[in-house]
């Protein structure tokens, strides 16, 4: 059920562009011939009925270190540029999470083997098919483990304050927009650390300090 609700989702939001894209390049062929992951919603009933409550779910509450962790994105901070008279504004940044079931994925060295087999990474090429199956299976582990809908989770901003993101919806992932003030410069890194650290296996989300001159964000 929730295979075919995810390739309804996908036909609807499909522009004339994807459609003639994943025409051109076969990528249907390609897809037929992943091996199947199995869904991403093994999860209580009353869980998997109220991820579609989004924000509002009467479920939501911390992450839990014990059994779930969360994944922290890197991103780009920017400063708007106010309409009039045209002055740059505080720095913000869209911080994105997405939430997991710890230990629930699958045994995916088929899947990152087959995939390898794909791109054209060949067998007995010693580190350079090691290395290119050990960043497969990072990549794919997200497709592999269980969601866990409804959390959130409080990271400390750059200036030391705690933020909290989520609850994450269906898909157990969130967005926020979050303002950032004005004291950091052009070029500069930051991290965004979980206020529990051991939430985060993947680490903290860099933020990258980027002025509005010669910069574009593809997303």
């Amino acid at each position: 059920m929730q295979r075919a609700f995810d390739r309804a989702r996908q036909l609807l939001e499909e522009t004339r562009g994807d459609r003639r894209t994943r025409t051109n390049e076969g990528f249907q062929t390609t897809e037929r011939g992943l091996p199947r992951l199995g869904s991403p919603f093994d999860i209580p009933l009353t869980q998997n009925i109220s991820s579609y409550l989004g924000s509002i779910n009467p479920f939501a509450g911390p992450i839990d270190p014990k059994t779930e962790s969360v994944w922290l994105f890197d991103t780009t901070a920017y400063r708007p540029i106010h309409p009039y008279p045209h002055s740059q504004q505080p720095w913000q940044a869209e911080f994105r999470a997405a939430f997991f079931k710890k230990g629930t994925g699958r045994d995916v060295s088929k899947v990152v083997a087959d995939i390898a087999d794909k791109v054209g990474l060949k067998r007995g090429e010693g580190d350079v098919r090691e290395r290119g199956e050990k960043t497969i299976a990072e990549r794919l582990q997200p497709f592999v483990d269980v969601v866990a809908p409804a959390r959130w989770v409080e990271v400390k901003l750059p200036d030391g304050k705690v933020r909290k993101l989520g609850p994450g919806g269906r898909s157990a992932t969130c967005q926020h927009t979050v303002a950032l003030g004005s004291q950091h410069r052009d070029g500069e890194i930051a991290r965004v650390d979980a206020v529990k650290e051991e939430v985060t296996p993947h680490g903290p989300m860099e933020v990258g300090f980027a002025e509005p001159e010669g910069w574009m964000v593809i997303s």
